[in-house]
């Protein structure tokens, strides 16, 4: 089989719909993804054949893509941030959206040596950035998932950072002070997992499941939050779409103040950065 002809079974394999929504697309980026060539080889060379293994590979990924199965799931990595992570379904893939906690707490006026704890860390893509971008802070990380922490510990190894892991429920495991505390926690509503496209369902729902109105665990940080952070320190937290004023409320009502928040390409206030009042 030629390129240009894996690509033209690729999109009569691949569905269009919502998380599929250019085949042809997806398919180049899985038949690159199963060779280990960059997708400009396969635009150049249309007509070269591709390996017998390749092959048997890249078909494999298009059934199981066809069926819903997330296509960082295949590969087994994912891209945040400039660098590769390794996911697999005990956590949650990182979603490009996330990069914003990440430029916003990059651009706070920290010291040198801020200590930095990410809550629900999962992959570690969030502590694992913020620790090889700014090596002298001293970042921790917490999860109450065993193996969300397995495969984060994996993610320090790979990209050689030191970051403690804690395994606890939101905050029990660790103790203040810190000068910033980042978060995304789940926030989607327990209603609203079930129209979520057929791809996040490979994602584990503790790491998606927010409660009726989607803020349980995000109202429980908050309200631990003064105790957690110093007295000139902050927090940044990721919201869904329409949550950005509830969290406004409930953090006044539990003695912090919005610093500000940042919204994303799509002008949803998608970060929060808090502080104690």
């Amino acid at each position: 089989m030629r390129i240009d002809e894996a690509l033209r079974l690729g999109v009569e394999i691949l569905p269009r719909r919502e998380g599929i929504p250019h085949p042809r697309r997806e398919a180049r980026w899985l038949l690159a993804a199963a060779w280990g060539v960059e997708e400009t080889t396969l635009r150049l060379y249309p007509e070269r054949e591709v390996p017998a293994d390749v092959e048997k590979r890249f078909r494999d990924w298009l059934g199981r893509r066809a069926a819903g199965e997330p296509a960082h799931h295949l590969t087994g990595t994912c891209p945040f941030w400039g660098r590769d992570f390794e996911v697999n379904p005990s956590v949650l893939v990182p979603r490009p959206e996330t990069e914003l906690l990440v430029e916003t707490a990059l651009a706070l006026p920290l010291s040198r040596t801020a200590k930095v704890l990410d809550v629900g860390t999962g992959s570690g893509s969030i502590a694992v950035t913020l620790a090889a971008e700014r090596p002298g802070w001293e970042v921790s990380a917490v999860d109450r998932s065993p193996a969300a922490l397995a495969v984060a510990r994996r993610n320090c190894v790979r990209h050689r950072v030191s970051v403690p892991l804690f395994v606890g429920d939101l905050c029990s495991a660790v103790g203040p002070p810190w000068d910033l505390v980042v978060a995304n926690l789940p926030y989607v509503r327990s209603t609203d997992i079930v129209r979520l496209p057929v791809e996040v369902s490979h994602d584990p729902a503790k790491a998606l499941d927010g409660g009726i109105d989607g803020l349980d665990l995000l109202r429980r940080l908050l309200g631990d939050l003064r105790r957690l952070v110093r007295p000139c320190g902050g927090a940044i937290i990721e919201v869904g779409d329409d949550q950005a004023g509830a969290v406004t409320e409930i953090a006044c009502a539990t003695g912090l103040a919005v610093a500000r928040s940042v919204q994303d390409v799509g002008g949803v206030e998608r970060v929060i950065v808090l502080q104690p009042r």
